[in-house]
């Protein structure tokens, strides 16, 4: 790894700086951190990151800036960074620093929740004032952006504690809530904890979808990746008129997928009634935590059955079985209803935090904010 830029005293900290080249090579040590962290298993593992690198890094003038963090030899955390230049509303130019896996306010690419420094529970928050210490010892940007966090008030903390004065200013915008359904005690507790209402949905209803002819839930094996991909990009074409991927998304995910199906970590899913394919769950499994990426299902099928409920029963039953103990429907509305609070006793907040740099950039955004409010 390239030399050490900060040094470390008796048990503190020190900052590499990891090439791109190096990060790339690092996968059983990013892993072996992974599996001590207290960071997102999936949004936060070196498969996820370094898949988004790979469509994304190269394009639109992106840079890596990879700090690892060490207490002596070993690796306590990482914060796996990228700098662009962009333009804030069209016209303020502004160099900004980001977490790899989302580029704040862009449509393009792919976009990753929970983010935030990849490191070990009692870690967290010596990594991030860490983090923040190294960028502000380095003159080049403007904003340090983390998206999409769970850790809001904590990246706050770390930047308000580090700065010494004025010429700063800290933000946080875009909110979102993520809602989790807590499967620790098995399928059947579960479903006693639900709505009556709910739980005839998810799961009553299984006789009356029966009666529509022979039900199969299939989980696809790696062979039939591509098939089920289309089958999920037709049915979420029939109710959003658009498909789940475009070519672009679609080449990030089955580059992904095909990663996680080697190891047993996709739970891609059909469902099928009668012969004829309803439904598609696009799911990913990390240890006991199952995340629901994507789902498309046929919206004529029956005005009496919510195919999209009791295919997330079928589901959720399969992953209890398998030892998952929690299931994340991850950030977003439903069309009609707000089905993932329904289906869910936990929820996260989520946030995107903007730090500024510079007392002119702090000023002008300080003034937005008074006249228009945060947005």
């Amino acid at each position: 790894m390239a030399a050490a830029v900060s040094a470390a005293g008796n048990g503190a900290l020190s900052v590499r700086r990891w090439s791109i080249d190096e990060w790339l090579a690092a996968e059983h040590e990013c892993n072996e951190l992974a599996a001590r962290a207290s960071s997102d298993a999936l949004f936060l593992s070196w498969d996820w990151l370094t898949n988004w690198w790979h469509f994304y890094g190269d394009s639109l003038g992106r840079s890596p800036l990879l700090l690892a963090f060490y207490r002596g030899t070993q690796l306590a955390g990482l914060a796996p960074l990228y700098r662009r230049a962009v333009r804030r509303s069209g016209v303020l130019p502004t160099h900004s620093v980001q977490m790899i896996g989302l580029a704040w306010r862009e449509r393009r690419p792919l976009i990753s929740e929970y983010l935030d420094v990849i490191a070990p529970a009692g870690e967290l928050e010596p990594v991030r004032a860490a983090c923040v210490r190294e960028l502000l010892a380095e003159g080049g940007w403007s904003e340090f952006v983390i998206g999409f966090t769970a850790a809001g008030e904590g990246w706050r903390r770390s930047y308000e504690g580090s700065v010494g004065g004025g010429g700063h200013y800290v933000r946080e915008l875009d909110r979102a809530v993520t809602y989790q359904a807590d499967l620790a005690a098995g399928f059947e507790a579960y479903l006693r904890d639900l709505r009556q209402s709910t739980r005839r949905s998810l799961w009553n209803l299984r006789r009356r979808l029966a009666g529509e002819g022979a039900v199969e839930l299939e989980t696809l094996s790696h062979e039939k990746l591509e098939e089920g991909f289309a089958d999920l990009n037709r049915l979420h074409r029939l109710r959003w008129h658009k498909p789940a991927f475009g070519p672009e998304r679609l080449a990030v995910h089955m580059r992904l997928a095909r990663r996680l199906a080697a190891r047993g970590e996709l739970a891609l899913s059909r469902l099928r009634v009668g012969g004829a394919v309803v439904s598609v769950l696009y799911d990913v499994r990390k240890g006991g935590h199952q995340y629901n990426i994507k789902m498309g299902f046929d919206p004529a099928f029956s005005s009496r059955i919510s195919l999209g409920l009791i295919h997330f029963g079928y589901a959720m039953e399969e992953a209890a079985a398998a030892g998952v103990q929690r299931y994340d429907f991850l950030a977003g509305p439903g069309r009609t209803s707000d089905f993932k609070r329904l289906l869910s006793q936990t929820r996260r907040e989520l946030s995107c935090v903007q730090m500024l740099r510079g007392p002119w950039v702090s000023a002008l955004y300080r003034w937005r904010d008074r006249v228009r409010g945060p947005g």
